[in-house]
């Protein structure tokens, strides 16, 4: 019965890593619908995407939080603002490989956290131009 003791811990820990990643989001599950459905090759000059950490039972911001994607030899690292707010960056490389995505909450925030995605504003007609028209029928 001896024997069997090394097995069963090596069982549990590779259960308790395995349940930690998978309660990761990937990143194409934080990224709005839109971009994440992009191939990776048509991810070029897409800049970035903000998405908001919110508690969620209060729905409460999350400032300064931690979000940690390792990529390959690299990786990307991005901080929630006092909005909860997070500038992800928008890549062929990172759509391609698609990392789990680390979320390290602030001292004192407990229960978690939630990915919402954040509307993307229609740009604004420069000034001295309209904006274009709907046609009528």
């Amino acid at each position: 019965m001896r024997p069997m003791r090394p097995l069963l811990c090596l069982a549990v820990l590779s259960l308790g890593l395995l349940s930690a990643c998978a309660l990761r989001p990937y990143y194409r599950q934080v990224l709005p619908p839109d971009m994440a459905a992009m191939k990776p090759q048509a991810a070029k000059d897409k800049g970035e995407a903000t998405v908001r950490l919110l508690e969620p039972e209060t729905e409460k911001p999350i400032a300064g939080a931690r979000v940690i994607m390792t990529l390959g030899r690299g990786r990307v690292v991005a901080t929630s603002d006092a909005n909860g707010l997070v500038q992800l960056p928008v890549t062929p490389e990172l759509l391609a490989e698609n990392p789990l995505v680390e979320v390290v909450l602030p001292a004192g925030v407990q229960g978690g956290y939630a990915f919402w995605t954040v509307p993307v504003e229609p740009e604004a007609a420069p000034e001295g131009e309209s904006a274009p028209q709907q046609p009528q029928e």
